[in-house]
């Protein structure tokens, strides 16, 4: 599914995948039985480089979800009506914790999908917050909002009372700071995407980075870091530029970050508190696009600039992002949405994943079932469940003035939650 990252304020959406967790999987364990194929090696800094084939070296599976239940849709029920469902987490109990990016608000429901309660609400006080598209449970239980701009750390507790907010960053002298994604802890630090802005001589700068902070804010370490510049009197948008490692990085909840490298390489750079560990690859063709996807897309992202930057395009690859997502598990494996398995994907399923073990090797791909469509909705994995926000990017464009007619559904359905159930055996590991 697209996800758009703009500098701009006002564009807010959220990530289009969250966390994959808690399902019980033995790849980590060393229970698969065929034999990798792959390569592992060292570089002169000591980190891993492991390589796969082309092919997981268990085979294929091909899973049917089992739906749960689903909120939201055509109903008149005022506590399941989203405006932009931008991020959705499960507690300690199983609640489910739903970011309304739109409506500036958290909704909770029980595991069964029944309403609980309403927390957070749009303003600047304290456990207020406007245009948050992020957020994250902190070791301490409370979670994270992330405000994009200002940027702000905003803390509630469970129940909704603020806690006190985070500090962050500072900008030099003239500069800005602006909050875009938070994937939790690694080591003592917070993670966190950052863009540091300047403007000055009708040009736009920003220094992207992912950082760890202590809970001073003080950047304690870059883990990446990229340079982004627009002239604004002729404003050109890169594609591979403005929109690459920073709408699919994540953080596991091993405490190690995983961020892609480069638009059209299928690897991922793991890193804990110190910098990278490993590097892990696989033979990959990018998938190229059709003319038809191209003018697509170039229509998608319009709609979210056009307004914000009056005359500005889009500078389109001719391929495909290689990694549209990466769900890292409590067992330190993968599971990596590529874009042949996201947007080539067998009609009636969700998407094909690639599937590697704690060692970084391709050892499965499995193919989902169920209703989705991962250009248009919003997966969220979860401990054993995962969660589908439908027309995810036909809301995300309503939200920022935009129309969603490039999309061709004329009549698109409020947005739903659907909450599938998943087992480990259900997904032919065993």
């Amino acid at each position: 599914m697209l996800a758009l990252r703009t500098p701009f304020p006002s564009l807010r959406r959220g990530p289009l995948f969250s966390l994959i967790s808690s399902l019980v999987l033995l790849c980590a364990s060393g229970a698969f039985g065929a034999e990798w194929h792959g390569t592992e090696t060292k570089d002169a800094d000591g980190v891993v480089h492991v390589v796969s084939p082309a092919e997981p070296g268990n085979g294929s599976a091909t899973v049917q979800l089992d739906e749960m239940w689903r909120i939201g849709g055509d109903t008149d029920d005022e506590d399941q009506i989203f405006g932009l469902i931008s991020k959705v987490l499960t507690g300690p109990k199983g609640d489910l914790y739903a970011l309304d990016s739109q409506l500036s608000e958290i909704k909770v429901f029980s595991p069964e999908g029944e309403y609980l309660r309403t927390i957070g609400r749009e303003g600047e006080g304290p456990g207020e917050f406007r245009g948050a598209q992020d957020m994250f449970f902190l070791p301490n239980g409370n979670i994270a909002v992330l405000q994009v701009f200002p940027g702000r750390l905003v803390v509630l507790k469970p129940d909704g009372e603020p806690a006190d907010d985070h500090s962050l960053p500072s900008a030099d002298e003239g500069g800005f700071v602006l909050l875009y994604r938070g994937g939790g802890t690694v080591g003592d630090n917070l993670v966190l995407s950052i863009g540091i802005n300047h403007f000055a001589d009708g040009v736009f700068d920003q220094k992207r980075q992912i950082v760890a902070i202590d809970d001073a804010g003080t950047i304690q370490k870059t883990l990446y870091s990229e340079n982004r510049s627009l002239t604004m009197s002729t404003p050109i948008f890169n594609e591979s530029e403005w929109t690459s490692f920073d709408r699919v990085w994540t953080v596991g909840m091993n405490g190690l970050a995983y961020i892609p490298t480069e638009w059209n390489k299928y690897q991922i750079e793991v890193c804990d508190g110190s910098g990278a560990v490993r590097y892990i690859e696989r033979a990959y063709e990018p998938r190229k696009r059709t003319s038809e996807e191209k003018d697509r897309w170039q229509k998608i992202y319009d709609e979210f600039t056009k307004r914000q930057v009056p005359g500005s395009s889009w500078k389109l690859e001719e391929n495909d992002q290689d990694i549209g997502q990466i769900f890292p598990r409590n067992d330190g494996s993968l599971w990596v949405l590529s874009s042949r398995g996201r947007l080539d994907a067998p009609e009636g399923s969700i998407g094909v994943f690639d599937v590697f073990d704690a060692k970084g090797h391709y050892v499965r791909q499995v193919t989902l079932n169920g209703e989705g469509n991962p250009m248009t909705d919003g997966y969220f994995f979860s401990g054993n469940r995962l969660f589908v926000v439908t027309d995810f990017l036909s809301a995300a464009m309503s939200a920022n003035g935009g129309s969603a007619d490039v999309l061709e559904d004329e009549n698109p359905e409020p947005m739903a939650v659907i909450c599938y159930k998943l087992e480990g055996n259900e997904l032919g590991m065993k």
